[in-house]
């Protein structure tokens, strides 16, 4: 009987061969990027599942301030106090490039990690060279990634070479595999946390007070195997006393969900966007279901022909339950060529779906165990879902009306299917009103006033200098400063969009003290910006080192009335002679709070150059010329602002051209 169904199917199939295969391309077309989005939704909700802890393994979470920086010495005293922590590892990456040097040659690297010995212990870290056991042999340790070795020294074996980090030598002890695409920690240089040189973030509530320092770390811990994350949180949470000062309450983010479900300051840890798998989740639906439409629309369209097959099949004794079990099976049978078909598409297509979502997808899934079981059982009822609508309508028919011709086309199957159409078709308005939408918010994004004129406004990263080329880098900025295509040089330590240095604000007679962003810098750090100050004096002579300037959000923060005898008091104290304009100093993912902006002597991290209108091209021949001759060996790394800026939204555009492209095609697969 099966056989005899599947001849009846075949010989229907051939007999159809437009109908079949303009429902065969848009079901496979359909299929091919439901398939393409399955990966990268597969992908994504695999990060950091490839540890062999990973099911054990929580990050240490400040509660109160929603914050993933923790006092490193929390560590110790939670392995002390709770046997139910089996192991414990700090983690501390720089979120900003840092110039190392190997020999003569500089370089900057934006991929280092400050951990310690038991990092390696607690996640899952395969060596290529060097002792797993103690891959820091001491605090001058370092160790890098294959990919790091092969870009510092190329061919030559990196073991026991020497690099400057920060000026401070170390040794590189171990080399390990790149970490994998799936991983929310990624570095390529990994170097001792117990040297004090790489607590490379530091935090003080009084500059004063030695026991109000802080240096925050990620702190990652592993549970044994019997322990209840949830009972141990209650038991740490009701004893917080231990870890006072350093956080009054703490909870736990289980390692499987940082990569999609962080949503902690300070994290420093990859992120995905949750909020775009849901989307791309609805869209393969979506796309789906316009592909289904599509086939019950064309499959009822042939009405007029398959009545008369299906009147004469009834006449030579054909049951109604027969000619379901025809349809049905044509229906999957049709599905099963367009999933073969899809799997070509995306084999072949792979390169284009890896750039529209920006990372490599592998088809691999797609044959292993249990995959193809599911794909196989999907072939199954998405072809019995989409049969099952012609199949009711097209088996209902009656030998004698067929024979009388009495058979009317329309009436409530054109109803039905001009319902289908219609929804095909608000279901695309609605996607193309999306994508606008979701437009129109990244353009009002990235033209928004940041409170600071970026045009022609660059940021040179200021590497670290050794003492005896100090005087060489003082040359360079008096070289800048008399060369026509530059208009104004400030040097700081943080700059809009990169903050370094966060202090306690001990306002007096205020209980709203807290962590403030602070600024570092010269006497032309506001005219080289442009930022406008809106209440108090500009700055005197003789204010340097004494005096700082405060956002508007400071201001409104800690509900000053006047100036007077206002001050900040940290880092030696400062008078707040001004308050400026608001001035975005993150992205807009985040609003505007208080800043504070110091002007005093300090290490900078930054030289900041607005550049002559008309002669950016040359301003930018003569920087490059100027920093060569003075400091051949430090590399030179520099950024637009308004270039910098508008990269902190790749990620939204990418979001904003990925949901397009998917809405286009959703739009052409209604149309077939």
């Amino acid at each position: 009987m099966i056989l005899y169904y599947l001849k009846s199917t075949l010989r229907s199939l051939k007999s159809n061969r437009k109908f079949v295969s303009i429902n065969i391309a848009g079901f496979a077309f359909a299929i091919s990027i439901c398939m393409a989005i399955v990966l990268f939704l597969r992908k994504e909700y695999s990060y950091d599942r490839y540890h062999e802890n990973a099911d054990h393994i929580v990050r240490l979470i400040d509660t109160k301030n929603n914050s993933s920086s923790v006092d490193y010495r929390v560590k110790d005293i939670l392995l002390e106090n709770y046997p139910e922590i089996e192991n414990g590892c700090l983690v501390q990456r720089v979120h900003h490039p840092i110039d190392i040097k190997v020999g003569d040659q500089g370089y900057y690297l934006d991929d280092i990690m400050s951990v310690d010995n038991d990092f390696f212990e607690v996640f899952t870290i395969p060596f290529v060279k060097g002792d797993p056991g103690k891959p820091f042999a001491n605090i001058h340790s370092a160790l890098i990634t294959e990919s790091t070795a092969e870009m510092l020294f190329g061919s030559e074996n990196p073991m026991g070479k020497v690099l400057l980090v920060m000026n401070t030598p170390i040794t590189v002890t171990g080399v390990i595999k790149d970490f994998p695409g799936t991983s929310s920690i990624i570095a390529g240089l990994l170097v001792n946390a117990e040297n004090d040189h790489f607590k490379f973030s530091k935090w003080m509530g009084n500059s004063n007070d030695l026991s109000t320092y802080r240096w925050p770390f990620r702190i990652y811990l592993q549970l044994n195997r019997r322990a209840d994350s949830e009972h141990l949180l209650a038991k740490i949470n009701s004893n917080i006393d231990i870890l006072e000062p350093y956080t009054e309450e703490v909870s736990f983010l289980n390692l499987k969900d940082i990569y999609l479900r962080d949503t902690t300051n300070g994290s420093q840890s990859n992120r995905g966007n949750l909020s775009l798998l849901k989307l791309l989740t609805g869209i393969a639906a979506i796309i789906l279901l316009l592909a289904i439409i599509n086939y019950v629309n064309l499959t009822i369209a042939q009405q007029n022909k398959r009545n008369k097959d299906t009147g004469v099949r009834k006449t030579v004794g054909a049951f109604r339950e027969n000619l379901l079990y025809h349809f049905l099976l044509e229906s999957v049978l049709v599905t099963f060529i367009a999933m073969f078909l899809a799997v070509v598409f995306v084999w072949v297509f792979i390169p284009f779906f890896s750039a529209v979502f920006n990372t490599d997808i592998d088809t691999d899934p797609l044959f292993q165990f249990p995959n193809y079981l599911l794909g196989f059982s999907a072939i199954i009822i998405v072809g019995l879902i989409s049969g099952i609508g012609p199949a009711i309508v097209l088996s209902r028919i009656t030998p004698l009306k067929v024979l009388s011709g009495s058979v009317v086309p329309g009436g409530k199957t054109g109803y039905f299917r001009n319902s289908l159409t219609v929804f095909q078709f608000v279901i695309s308005i609605v996607l193309i009103f999306c994508v606008t939408i979701i437009q129109r918010q990244i353009s009002f994004v990235k033209h928004s006033d940041p409170g600071f004129q970026e045009e022609q406004l660059l940021r040179v990263d200021v590497p670290q200098i050794q003492q005896n080329d100090i005087q060489k880098a003082m040359v360079l900025l008096a070289e800048f400063r008399k060369s026509p295509y530059i208009k104004n040089l400030s040097t700081s330590q943080g700059v809009p969009g990169k903050i370094w240095l966060r202090m306690g604000s001990n306002i007096e007679g205020s209980d709203k003290n807290f962590s403030v962003p602070c600024f570092l810098v010269d006497t032309a750090f506001i005219e080289t910006f442009k930022i406008e100050v809106i209440k108090g004096r500009n700055l005197q002579p003789g204010d340097m080192g004494k005096v700082c300037m405060v956002n508007e959000a400071f201001y409104d923060h800690f509900e000053f009335e006047d100036l007077n005898n206002r001050r900040f008091n940290n880092f030696g104290g400062f008078d707040i002679i001004a308050v400026v304009k608001d001035f975005h100093y993150n992205s807009l993912h985040n609003a505007v709070g208080p800043v504070c902006i110091i002007f005093t002597e300090a290490e900078p991290t930054t030289i900041n150059i607005r550049l002559a209108s008309n002669g950016v091209s040359a301003g930018m021949d003569y920087i490059k010329k100027t920093w060569q001759d003075i400091l051949p060996g430090y590399p030179l790394n520099y950024q637009f602002y308004d270039d910098w800026f508008d990269a902190m939204y790749t990620k939204e555009e990418r979001f904003a051209k990925t949901i397009g492209l998917f809405a286009v095609l959703a739009i052409v697969i209604s149309c077939i």
